[in-house]
């Protein structure tokens, strides 16, 4: 009979799928639960998790990404170590708390605070990964532990939580190493300063209210300037980048398209824009931004070469449906964010038009359906599919854009505006005709929808072999 092993190295890891017990004898698992394995057998391991110590159990070997971690002690009396930073296991054990507290404000209806708490949830998720990363240079790493610590300490505050008391340095004190007088002081110093930081943001979003009060009445037209600082995907050839504003509850486009030629060396065609690849959505009404929802959409078109079956022919120039990416600007059309330098992260989702693409050259997250996105489906629905994907699995590709609304039309925009509108930026109209029309402004337009097509497969021309495709050209 098999017997249980104790493990030596297996010690630590971090639960990458939910596990459901089918048995008492098994180990209940989240997604980012830490757990202590204590033996292992045949694919199993028997341990508990970190959140609840008393509970022991089974689980499976493949649902846990093992970690490095330091063992002290032997037997009953082990003690695992982690090898991550002490910041970085504070960022785990917050976002763990944290994502209750969100679930709870969901079930609740608070909206407000949901949001809120999601985004500082996506902050601190975003300054873990550049942590672990190990890239930082030390100046930038001491300056982000700042950031990461204000911004744990501010959502702990709102959501009622205790107050983590630090050092100068944002470690956190050991009670059995600094006095009691010491920790008092500490605790009132953070707590003034997180005090402080909950006032700044309040007179903040005043601020921003009024402001957006006071721009939704008294102008009429707006426009949001886009600009594309960078593109990061690998692709190995020519691409075409086509970036629209877009109503998923409606699935309509509510703009035209801003078109980017990128080459395969991963830069713009047009070299000298490098970083710098402003459009200026125009013509936008007040209803226009209002709107539920708000999406920049994006979608990627590759351009090369395909090989044939049929004589094994190459073919160039040809334009292949390969990814789409989406960002929801719905904070950014009504007004509630205004930060023009901070760098947006849109990241990239890969779909298939084709059998040759899927079987490839498409590479599956696996929590993405079996099904391939974007097989026969119209362009809108891709978009609409991959707006309702919670999770991307993007592995650092994407977009990085910066926005800002601003009040006007193109003239009035580029009278008041001359330092962020100018010759080399990028006019993107409004689909259909603006709210106000001037007299002296011409504009005539034609939309065409291609709704279905049939191509030849190489020289075969019986008609079983060709393939329809449902698509929306604008």
């Amino acid at each position: 009979m098999t017997r249980w092993i104790p493990t030596k190295k297996e010690k630590y890891g971090v639960a990458i799928y939910n596990y459901a017990p089918s048995g008492e004898q098994e180990l209940c698992l989240q997604v980012g639960d830490t757990v202590h394995i204590l033996e292992k057998l045949e694919g199993w391991y028997r341990g508990y998790t970190l959140r609840k110590k008393s509970q022991r159990g089974i689980f499976p070997a493949s649902y846990i990404h093992l970690k490095e971690a330091t063992v002290e002690g032997i037997g009953q009396q082990e003690i695992i170590v982690p090898a991550d930073l002490p910041l970085v296991l504070e960022l785990g054990a917050t976002l763990r708390e944290w994502s209750q507290i969100w679930h709870n404000l969901f079930v609740a209806n608070k909206t407000t605070l949901f949001r809120g708490v999601q985004q500082m949830a996506y902050s601190l998720i975003e300054y873990r990964s550049q942590i672990v990363s190990g890239t930082l240079p030390k100046d930038d790493l001491v300056e982000l532990k700042k950031k990461v610590t204000a911004k744990i300490d501010y959502g702990n505050r709102i959501l009622g939580l205790d107050l983590v008391v630090r050092d100068d340095a944002g470690n956190t004190l050991d009670p059995d190493w600094t006095s009691t007088v010491s920790l008092f002081r500490a605790h009132e110093t953070a707590s003034r300063s997180v005090d402080d930081r909950i006032q700044e943001e309040k007179t903040r979003q005043q601020n921003l209210e009024m402001r957006r009060q006071t721009l939704f009445s008294t102008v009429h037209t707006y426009s949001l300037l886009m600009n594309l600082k960078n593109f990061v995907c690998n692709i190995g050839e020519d691409a075409e980048l086509l970036m629209s504003l877009y109503d998923p509850d409606q699935s309509e486009f509510i703009s035209e398209n801003f078109l980017v030629r990128w080459d395969s060396m991963g830069m713009p065609k047009e070299i000298e824009k490098l970083n710098n690849l402003p459009a200026l959505f125009t013509d936008l009404s007040s209803s226009d931004l209002m709107r539920q929802r708000l999406f920049l959409v994006c979608q990627i078109i590759r351009v090369g070469s395909m090989e044939l079956k049929e004589g094994k022919k190459h073919t160039s120039g040809l334009r292949r449906p390969f990814g789409v990416a989406v960002m929801d600007i719905t904070d950014v059309a009504h007004g509630k964010t205004d930060d023009e330098d901070k760098q947006h992260f849109i990241p990239f989702q890969q779909i298939a038009m084709e059998t040759y693409i899927r079987q490839r050259q498409l590479i599956m997250s696996p929590l993405m359906p079996s099904r391939v996105i974007g097989e026969n489906e119209p362009l809108t629905a891709v978009f609409n599919k991959v707006i309702a994907t919670r999770e991307v699995n993007h592995k650092g590709q994407g977009l990085f854009v910066t926005l800002k609304l601003l009040p006007g039309d193109l003239a009035q925009v580029r009278k008041d505006y001359p330092h962020f509108v100018d010759r080399s930026t990028a006019i993107v109209r409004k689909m259909g005709f603006p709210e106000i029309i001037l007299p002296g402004n011409v504009r005539n337009d034609i939309y065409v929808t291609l709704l279905q097509g049939e191509f030849d497969r190489g020289k075969k021309k019986d008609p079983e072999k060709r393939r329809g495709h449902t698509d929306c050209a604008r």
